[in-house]
């Protein structure tokens, strides 16, 4: 898709209308980002407790774990 501009009258420059798309574009990257912090977590908490002392980690750990990106 194409962005359209327009000169201001005043010729100081463009006008950028593709302020919905960087919204949109913005919400879909912000869904994505959640839904692979749930797949993170739910793999991580579907393990046992001895593969997560593997990793170093505890049931406690899990959330904080799953934000910071640890996978399992």
């Amino acid at each position: 898709m194409n962005t359209l501009t327009l000169p201001f009258p005043s010729g100081r420059g463009a006008r950028r209308t593709g302020g919905v798309m960087r919204f949109l574009s913005d919400l879909a990257d912000a869904i994505r980002d959640g839904l692979a912090l749930a797949d993170r977590y739910d793999r991580l908490s579907r393990m046992s407790d001895a593969e997560l002392a593997r990793l170093g980690l505890n049931r406690v750990e899990l959330p904080r774990a799953a934000l910071s990106g640890r996978r399992g």
